[in-house]
């Protein structure tokens, strides 16, 4: 998941992935919660593609209007 969210438009920015139980898959920018698994409209365990590249898109967005 980090490869995909780290792309040309994302450089030089840290990513954690943090092992929880329960089946939990959430992804947070600076405190906002952009994408969890366990919220309606999240079906598959898995994020779909179209799912991660909105993520993706908005992380893009946030570093941009910070440099």
């Amino acid at each position: 998941m980090a490869a995909e969210l780290c792309d040309g438009r994302v450089r030089d920015t840290d990513i954690t992935l943090t092992p929880v139980h329960g089946g939990r898959f959430e992804i947070y920018l600076n405190g906002e919660k952009l994408y969890d698994r366990q919220e309606p409209g999240a079906a598959d365990f898995y994020p779909s593609l179209k799912a991660m590249r909105a993520v993706k898109d908005r992380l893009a967005e946030a570093i941009a209007a910070k440099t």
